[in-house]
């Protein structure tokens, strides 16, 4: 017999389908399964394959925001140490202006100096004279220059 519509056996003679028939049903249907199975399975790794990116681009842009913020974080730093550094240059040139004023003071301080004069000091004097001008009797010994 003829296969209508929907009706996938045909009947045998003495009743029931014709066992070709059912075979036939049943190996379409076990192709189609595998079919859908190796799609499934296709579909499942190309899913994990994407997920495995996915999570590959966000450990990716962690990485690079933390490289980010790390070279933020170094430009602040270098800034600073920079800021420092021109202090401290300063702070080294003043030290040398002052160091070579030093240097030139003991120069002079190490050279012989010339031999004063024995006598009245300057104040003692002019004081004196002072005192010699108000016409007063001025015991000299009072003036007497100490020389120790």
């Amino acid at each position: 017999m003829k296969q209508k519509n929907g009706d996938f056996f045909r009947t045998a003679r003495f009743g029931g389908f014709r066992k070709e028939d059912v075979m036939c049903y049943i190996e379409r249907l076990e192709t189609k399964l595998h079919a859908q199975q190796q799609a499934s399975e296709t579909f499942a790794a190309r899913l994990r394959a994407a997920r495995r990116e996915r999570l590959r681009a966000r450990e990716e842009l962690v990485l690079l925001r933390r490289q980010a913020e790390s070279a933020r974080q170094v430009r602040l730093e270098l800034g600073q140490f920079q800021k420092q550094l021109e202090a401290a240059q300063a702070l080294c040139e003043e030290i040398e202006r002052e160091n070579i004023h030093l240097r030139k003071r003991v120069r002079l301080l190490e050279q012989p100096q010339p031999e004063e004069q024995e006598g009245l000091p300057l104040e003692q004097l002019t004081f004196r004279l002072f005192l010699e001008d108000l016409d007063e009797e001025v015991d000299s010994s009072e003036f007497a220059y100490l020389s120790i």
